[in-house]
């Protein structure tokens, strides 16, 4: 890989996920383990495969990961998704549900409240 700059940290840290995941299946596949899935529905899917269904990058699903802002299972340092919980977020407006309506309602009060104003002297043409 050579230098990585800052900049391309968050990329190359999801290659390596990814890569890492490739050789722990491979492993397990010599090992004679298969990876488990519960039906035709519930493929796993990889982070690179996620990135291709949604047309985005690599990087990007894993800053959305970071934000939980998609669906997706860890476990150690290893990002699963589902290719069924991925279009149901998809079918969902893409939006994960990991906020509850209070969490929302609860950010929304803080949004407005920080919200600064303009003072009234300067909503009028009044001197």
């Amino acid at each position: 890989m050579g230098n990585i700059t800052f900049e391309q940290l968050p990329q190359a840290v999801s290659i390596l996920i990814e890569k890492v995941g490739l050789l722990t299946d491979k492993v397990e596949m010599a090992l004679g383990k298969t990876p488990q899935q519960h039906d035709e529905k519930h493929n796993l899917l990889s982070l690179k495969e996620v990135a291709v269904l949604l047309g985005k990058s690599a990087s990007t699903i894993y800053a959305m990961t970071s934000d939980k802002r998609i669906p997706y299972h860890k476990r150690g340092n290893k990002l699963y998704f589902f290719e069924d919980e991925i279009i149901g977020w998809i079918e969902q407006g893409g939006t994960s549900g990991a906020y509850s309506e209070n969490e929302i309602n609860r950010r929304l009060e803080e949004l407005r409240s920080s919200k600064k104003r303009k003072p009234k002297s300067l909503h009028t043409n009044e001197p």
